[in-house]
Formats: C-alpha cells, structure tokens, sequence
C-alpha cells in the first residue's frame, strides 16, 4: 500500500522512519536489513505481512529534535535508561538513520499541524496519522479541538484516499498502553492490542473484520 505519514508529538522522527528498521514480530520477520533491529516479546497471533510504500512523511513537536544535533543527539539519549544497553544501542543507531534520511519535524502546535496536515486528499494513498505516549500529555481542550480536526478529515475520506488513525496511549487499564487503530471512510475503531511502553512486548489482537 502506498502511504502518507503524520505523527503527533514526533520529537526527533525517528518512528518516522519505522520502515527503514527490521522487525521480529513472532514468526514473522519484516523490513529490510538495518542496524534497527526490534524483537519483543510477542503475545498473539503472527501480524499480517503487507508491503508499506511511504511516499512521504512529516512530523511535529511542539519542541523537536534535530537528529543532526550533537546537542539534541545527546539530549535525546539522555532520556534513555543508563543500564539499558540494548535501548542505548537501539536508540543510536536510529539516529545514525535519522541522519542519513534528514526529515525536518516542524515546531509546532498540534492542531494547527493536524488542520494544514489534513486540508488535502492523495487520492491513491492512505493518509495514516499517528501518535504514540503523546496524545495523553495534550490539554483537554487541545485533544478535543485535535478529535474534531481529525474527525471532519474522517468524514471527507473516500475508499481512494482513506484515513487512519493509529494510537498507542496510556488508558485507565493499568499494564502497558492500548494500541487503537482508526479506519475512515465510516470511522470504525478498535484496540488492535496493548504494548508495554518502551516496547518489551506485545500483546497483539489484530483488527476484525465485521
């Protein structure tokens, strides 16, 4: 499928670049060769293997990163865990590829981003606008003016150029975060499974055809 990219909260993009890591999800090995390798612990059923065109992607923080920052490099592995070597070394090697592929995030309010982000249709590509731990930390009113943006973009999708939302949020179920995907044209939603936050595992459920 051929896809457009948005994500909230996107700080250095680096899951941005989702599609240039290689993954281990159960018994299915996806993505090309990369110094990115994510392996969790998977619980479930083995994922759909689909093929992702990303024709192009954007992100925005209202306080971004620059992976070609020294500074901001340094800043950013300084949130990781000092004994966690295996999320140090992942982390790295992210930005290494962040660096390689430059993709500037725009310093920028939510809503504002998601409203231009929007305005416009690709026929021809799904539009897929994600977030994930960052949604929670916006004000009330902020997530409600962003749930109205993104609903009115949900309404004028077609079965040529779709929406989708994909979330994965802190919810009132304690243990790990929900993951939700969000399908426009008609706006079907559902928890596809649960993750624990910094990606140890996977609690994977899958989207069901109704």
């Amino acid at each position: 499928s051929s896809d457009l990219l948005s994500e909230v909260g996107a700080s250095a993009g680096l899951n941005l670049q989702f599609d240039r890591y290689r993954y281990r999800l159960g018994d299915l090995a996806w993505g090309e060769q990369s110094d990115v390798f994510l392996s969790p612990e998977w619980r479930g059923d083995t994922p759909p293997h689909e093929r992702i065109d990303v024709i192009e992607r954007a992100g925005c923080d209202i306080n971004p990163l620059d992976p070609s920052s020294a500074e901001d490099r340094l800043r950013l592995m300084s949130y990781v865990w000092a004994d966690q070597t295996d999320r140090l070394e992942r982390t790295a090697a992210a930005l290494r590829i962040a660096m390689e592929h430059a993709l500037h995030v725009e310093k920028a309010d939510a809503v504002d981003w998601l409203q231009r982000r929007l305005a416009t249709q690709y026929p021809g590509a799904a539009h897929v606008i994600y977030h994930s731990v960052a949604w929670q930390y916006l004000p009330d009113d902020l997530k409600q003016a962003g749930e109205t943006v993104i609903a009115e973009a949900g309404a004028r999708a077609t079965p040529d150029a779709p929406l989708a939302r994909l979330q994965m949020e802190a919810d009132a179920t304690p243990g790990g975060a929900a993951m939700t995907l969000q399908i426009w044209p008609g706006g079907e939603k559902q928890e596809i499974g649960r993750a624990d936050f910094h990606g140890r595992w996977v609690e994977w459920r899958g989207w069901t055809e109704s």
